[in-house]
């Protein structure tokens, strides 16, 4: 009987395991995915920079300054949430 016991919690105990890691694999899954769409918000700012640059130098405007600066901190900021998740992701991997 114990035998069985013994062999019933193992198998118990793995499933629980399965069960865990399983929700991990799920967890970073999704913080990829927000990784990678803060990188397409990162993509559009980008270009944004570029279309508001092109415009001022085109309309002879000189340069937008504030625009641009206010872009780039927005940029800076996506950076900062991609940072966030990737350390998400570590300590889920390390739990």
């Amino acid at each position: 009987m114990s035998l069985l016991k013994n062999l019933g919690n193992k198998a118990l105990n793995t499933a629980k395991v399965v069960g865990s890691k399983s929700q991990d694999m799920m967890e970073i899954g999704k913080l990829k995915m927000q990784i990678s769409q803060v990188e397409g918000e990162i993509k559009k700012l980008k270009s944004e920079i570029g279309e508001v640059v092109y415009n001022a130098y085109a309309n002879g405007l000189g340069s937008p300054s504030d625009q641009v600066v206010s872009l780039c901190d927005s940029i800076n900021a996506k950076y900062g949430e991609i940072e966030e998740l990737k350390l998400k992701i570590q300590q889920v991997q390390n739990d």
